[in-house]
């Protein structure tokens, strides 16, 4: 015997509401995951605007002119050992001409100025180790920019050699391509002294002189 089961209309319209909005809930649920695979997608691809660089490789640099190489290191600071200033070249010899311990100290003209130094360093550590009584350290930069590059414009690097021996050119270099005289001038300097500290002094106080190019600013 068959046993029937009676519903009342509020059970039915329940049940009907309720399988309503499990249908919503699942059309809801699907279009969630669709618009999510989406973003992901369109999250992967690489921007339009931008160029995609391999991981661990930077953009290549931009090829440099001819001129750069030649103008580069064309500045460079150096750091004097100063005994004095003056206004007069005349003045400058006076005082030099009464100090025996200066006897390969040499006069730099800068402007319408007298430096009296002792000595030229790389660094701002190995003047101070040179400093004595009276005397102090003077920061200044030569500076070759306006000098032609294979000539005069090569004063800067070939003044910051460590050694003595970083001044010399053998007879295969040719004159043409070191400053006026370089080594002629170099050969005098190192008739005074080995020390490169003082051969640099020399060097920059002839050249000064010699080369209208060169600036020298402090």
């Amino acid at each position: 015997m068959r046993l029937r089961k009676k519903y009342s209309r509020g059970a039915i319209a329940m049940a009907m509401l309720h399988g309503f909005l499990m249908g919503i809930g699942g059309v809801l649920l699907f279009g969630f995951i669709v618009m999510s695979d989406d973003k992901n997608s369109e999250s992967a691809e690489p921007a339009e605007s931008g160029e995609m660089v391999p991981a661990g490789t930077e953009p290549a640099e931009e090829k440099k002119g001819e001129g750069d190489e030649a103008t580069g290191n064309r500045k460079t600071m150096f750091f004097a050992i100063q005994h004095g200033m003056f206004s007069s070249y005349d003045a400058a010899t006076g005082f030099l001409s009464g100090q025996a311990q200066l006897d390969k100290a040499a006069i730099v003209r800068v402007a319408d100025k007298f430096y009296l130094w002792s000595s030229i360093h790389l660094t701002d550590s190995d003047a101070r180790a040179s400093v004595v009584k009276d005397t102090f350290v003077k920061p200044f930069t030569v500076d070759a920019a306006a000098c032609p590059a294979e000539t005069s414009g090569k004063l800067p690097v070939l003044l910051a050699g460590q050694k003595a021996a970083n001044f010399n050119f053998g007879d295969e270099t040719k004159d043409d391509v070191l400053p006026d005289a370089w080594k002629k001038n170099v050969g005098a300097v190192q008739g005074i002294t080995d020390d490169p500290a003082v051969m640099r002094l020399h060097l920059v106080s002839h050249y000064a002189e010699a080369a209208e190019c060169l600036k020298i600013e402090f």
